[in-house]
């Protein structure tokens, strides 16, 4: 299938109803941006996305067998583990080069080696990110990638998502019309949550 295709989606939590009626088409092999408001359903859409959450109504074509991997907007990083050990975790190449893949986006051998719980918000928000990035997957979803960061940050993990996302499906989730442009979007949906 050339595309993702999300038609007529509803979700309530709780008393609220998040999603009403979300449709979109988003194409295979290129990056997408959702962009819209804080609380407008974003998060919740990327979570349906991974099958962690079930909508109450609607249609997804376009997402059976494939394999998805979530840079979430929590870190979710395996806190005694360094920097570099979080990155093997999916690299499986050695210390080596997750030190390497670090580098590319702005942290030295000394972050490499910190434990994650000892990282500052940015530098474990881009090894969450990378992580994220690196694990092999069909679908990346990436909830507010750039939170956080600071602007050579938003930068070079631009320019990483641009590499390592090249001919991959990628959906960037954003409130932010300057994170679409930093990404070079083709595909960018505002988001209302219906």
């Amino acid at each position: 299938m050339s595309e993702l295709s999300i038609s007529g989606l509803y979700k309530r939590l709780g008393d609220r109803q998040v999603l009403s009626g979300f449709s979109a088409r988003l194409p295979m092999g290129e990056l997408s941006v959702l962009m819209g408001p804080s609380g407008c359903g974003k998060t919740t859409l990327l979570r349906i996305l991974a099958k962690l959450e079930q909508p109450d109504a609607g249609q997804i074509n376009g997402l059976d067998g494939l394999a998805v991997s979530m840079a979430f907007q929590e870190d979710r990083l395996c806190p005694c583990l360094s920097a570099a050990a979080n990155l093997d975790m999916v690299l499986c190449q050695g210390r080596a080069q997750a030190v390497r893949q670090l580098e590319k986006i702005g942290l030295d051998a000394i972050a490499a080696n910190t434990p994650a719980c000892q990282l500052s918000g940015g530098q474990a928000r881009r090894v969450s990110l990378l992580r994220a990035l690196l694990y092999p997957a069909d679908l990346y979803l990436l909830d507010e990638p750039f939170r956080g960061l600071d602007e050579e940050s938003r930068r070079l993990c631009a320019q990483k998502i641009s590499e390592l996302g090249f001919s991959k499906t990628l959906l960037v989730v954003t409130h932010r019309q300057e994170d679409a442009a930093l990404l070079k979007a083709k595909t960018v949906v505002t988001f209302s949550g219906s």
